[in-house]
């Protein structure tokens, strides 16, 4: 492609931040303005027109599915160089080159990647290591450790107060943990980018060798970075005048739960001095109210850099404000507009989104579409490699290559069922530790573990004689589907689950099988991969510089390990024809024609913990929540529906929340109202729960703020023999009562033939 074919379909700031020379470069990417567009032109522009070798250049994103997009668009534009590029996520990318440095820290190349269920597992094991007694949540001991791994730092390095006697236990327990997944030869998640930070830290001699391999390095949603992952960008392209190349948005900063830094992207031009700023303002995505008003939400944030996007598309449709008493009735009133958009031919189902802020949000959501039997999927769901049957078999497979796996051997000891029960296993892991060995290592001579009687001992002989042959075939396994007919083959797990016979076992087989034609795939691509690479091999290549593919040295099997245990939450594909129900949080890189974006009350969104505080609205937690309304406007093309109601059941607890603050920052004028002739909120959703004027130890409080036929506010007292009104169930009398208060539960026996029914308090209405 010439290098005019390369620019003539960008716009002016575009082919600015493709045609930039050396050094570092800011490319503020607002949403949908084509920032994958601009990565993959300036590779190809430097490997076309500036002829930079593909094996010195190095691109990192956050997901498998926009490695792969950037990878299928660079392969358009370069044809078979593209294959000599490093393409990957940032956790993919440091696997490859930890797997190659694995001895430097401690590891051997056949190391296994843990997931969180390994994770939980091994923090259990660690907690009992380090003696700990209080009673501390393994699921919180092992959220810290992700934390200080996130910020570049080792159990040594961990920052604990002297008083802080729970942070010196979990540092422990960090420690513990840490010897656990060396003895066993694996690494967690955190691991692949800690220890090659640690690494290069130490080993600056290994450090210059990937420093004189990648000359461009080019990053992705940098604003997602970590410090650990801002580090290790530093270590292979340092300050001042490296050629990094990052592309982001601070306004879409959404993961500092998960340890994102924000000032990673607002501090580049002080950690980069001189680093030109490159600012893409135009949408190619949305209508212009929807833009609009997405500014005039994330405009109030003080921290930002400034930038307005803009269309050159036409305003579009008002926004759409959709007012319920609760939420059943805001998920009915979604189903419906759902149904209208569909029926009128406007939007199809696969083009629609319904988002929320937390996860409990999603259930009446999904009764409601299900009822009105409108097909949807549900984002961000159970990965097919997370359902128990594949990670059975996974762990088979990693045992295969490292037999030391405690985690996978605890896994599949029993699995199929082989009488090995849980006395057993525990005599077998006390004998372990106290030898300081692996599982495998001590099954070799079971008969010297204590206690031990003679079925057990033949029983546990069997089955690690069948770990010791599956590892023997690894070893001379050519492929990796292979590996899987054989484990599956002697494991006997797909004929296990037929002979159950049941619809859910013959399920899981089916998944067993659609396992071994995953790594069937795996091998076609990487065989095709080889040929490729084979064809292109590098030429004039320095002789101090290693341009091999990373993935040169790692074996078939190892390679489909890694890769399935890399693919994460945010890889899930969006069903065919189906409405889309997710998370704000799930939504980022995504775009609809129509978008619902439900609960906009405070309280919901922007979530309780934000409104905390002398000053909320000027708090980080705030900000946050307001970037992530920003990405919830700007996932929509065409439409945007935003919901709110006046009470909402959410916890367990019935909340009146007043309207969320993001709506009081949209001009009333882009949901079609007039400035001077802006209503009083309807009492649907009034702004504040009534002061009660009862006790609620009293009885139950039937409300009536839904009927304007009565000004009654509640009642209290016993109720029992009162004539109350249901929307649904019509007139009867109160039976009896359990509870008090809104939420307390209320037998009534209903005429027309409905007889006795239980219902919350607050549906009901006196008289």
């Amino acid at each position: 492609m010439h290098e005019s074919a390369l620019l003539e379909d960008l716009n002016p700031p575009q082919r600015e931040a493709v045609l930039h020379g050396d050094g570092p470069l800011l490319v503020l990417s607002g949403a949908g303005s084509g920032k994958t567009r601009v990565i993959t032109r300036r590779v190809a522009h430097l490997v076309m027109v500036r002829r930079v070798f593909p094996w010195r250049i190095l691109a990192v994103t956050f997901t498998n599915k926009a490695a792969r997009e950037m990878r299928e668009r660079l392969s358009q534009l370069l044809g078979s160089q593209a294959n000599d590029l490093v393409v990957s996520t940032f956790h993919s990318s440091a696997a490859l080159i930890l797997r190659r440095e694995a001895e430097h820290v401690g590891l051997t190349r056949s190391f296994v990647i843990y997931d969180d269920g390994d994770q939980l597992n091994v923090v259990k094991r660690a907690m009992r290591d380090a003696g700990i007694e209080v009673p501390m949540q393994p699921r919180e001991i092992l959220h810290r450790i992700d934390q200080e791994k996130n910020a570049a730092r080792l159990p040594e390095h961990m920052q604990v107060e002297p008083g802080d006697e729970r942070g010196q236990l979990i540092r422990k327990v960090y420690a513990a943990y840490q010897e656990r997944l060396r003895t066993a030869n694996a690494v967690d998640f955190g691991d692949l980018l800690l220890l090659l930070v640690t690494l290069f830290r130490k080993r600056p001699d290994v450090l210059e060798n990937y420093r004189r391999r990648f000359h461009h390095v080019l990053v992705d949603e940098f604003q997602d970075t970590n410090p650990v992952q801002y580090e290790l960008l530093k270590q292979l392209a340092p300050p001042p005048s490296a050629n990094l190349v990052v592309v982001g948005d601070d306004d879409q900063s959404i993961y500092r739960w998960r340890g994102a830094n924000v000032d990673n992207i607002l501090e580049f031009p002080q950690q980069y001095p001189g680093a030109k700023v490159v600012k893409l303002e135009q949408n190619y995505r949305s209508d212009q109210n929807i833009l609009t008003a997405a500014h005039e939400v994330i405009s109030k944030n003080t921290r930002r850099m400034p930038k307005k996007l803009w269309s050159d598309r036409q305003k579009g449709q008002t926004l759409s404000l959709l007012l319920s008493r609760d939420e059943r009735s805001e998920a009915q009133e979604v189903a419906r507009q759902v149904l209208a958009l569909q029926r009128e031919g406007f939007i199809k189902f696969s083009s629609m989104a319904v988002f929320y802020r937390v996860n409990a949000q999603s259930r009446v959501l999904e009764e409601a579409l299900r009822l009105a039997r409108i097909p949807y999927t549900l984002v961000s769901g159970r990965s097919f490699y997370d359902r128990a049957e594949v990670r059975d078999a996974s762990a088979y497979l990693r045992l295969m290559v490292n037999p030391r796996s405690d985690a996978d051997l605890l896994r599949i000891i029993n699995t199929p069922a082989r009488g090995i029960g849980d006395t057993t296993v525990e005599r077998v892991t006390d004998f372990a530790n106290e030898k300081g060995v692996s599982l495998y290592e001590a099954l070799a001579q079971p008969e010297e573990i204590p206690a031990l009687n003679s079925t057990a001992v033949k029983r546990l002989k069997v089955f690690r004689n069948l770990l010791s042959s599956l590892a023997s075939f690894a070893k001379g396994a050519k492929d990796a589907a292979s590996a899987v007919d054989e484990m599956l083959r002697e494991t006997k797990l797909v004929e296990t689950l037929v002979a159950e016979g049941s619809d859910e076992a013959q399920t899981r087989a089916e998944n067993l099988k659609e396992f071994l034609g995953a790594a069937q795939e795996f091998d076609l691509n990487r065989a095709a991969a080889a040929v490729q690479a084979a064809q292109n091999a590098p030429e004039d290549v320095p002789p101090e510089v290693d341009a091999a593919p990373l993935t040169a040295d790692t074996p078939p099997l190892q390679a489909f390990l890694e890769q399935i245990s890399l693919v994460g939450e945010a890889d899930a594909e969006v069903g065919e024809g189906r409405v889309a129900l997710m998370t704000l949080h799930a939504a980022k890189g995504l775009e609809f024609d129509a978008v619902f974006l439900t609960g906009l009350e405070d309280g919901v969104f922007p979530h309780a913990r934000a409104l905390k505080g002398e000053d909320p609205d000027d708090s980080e937690d705030m900000a946050e929540e307001r970037r992530l309304c920003y990405v919830g406007f700007t996932r929509a093309r065409k439409r945007l529906f935003v919901s709110l109601t006046q009470c909402r059941s959410l916890f367990g607890e019935l909340r009146y929340n007043p309207p969320s603050r993001f709506l009081r920052d949209v001009p009333p004028a882009l949901f079609g109202i007039s400035e001077h002739d802006v209503p009083e909120p309807p009492r649907a959703v009034a702004v504040a729960p009534r002061k009660r004027t009862y006790d609620e130890d009293d009885g139950p409080r039937i409300d009536r703020s839904y009927s304007q036929a009565s000004d009654m506010d509640g009642v209290t007292g016993d109720v029992r023999g009162m004539r109350v009104r249901h929307e649904q169930f019509g007139t009867g009398r109160v039976v009896s009562t359990d509870g008090s208060g809104p939420n307390a539960k209320v037998t009534v026996e209903f005429g027309g033939g409905v007889g006795l029914k239980r219902v919350i308090a607050r549906f009901l209405i006196p008289g």
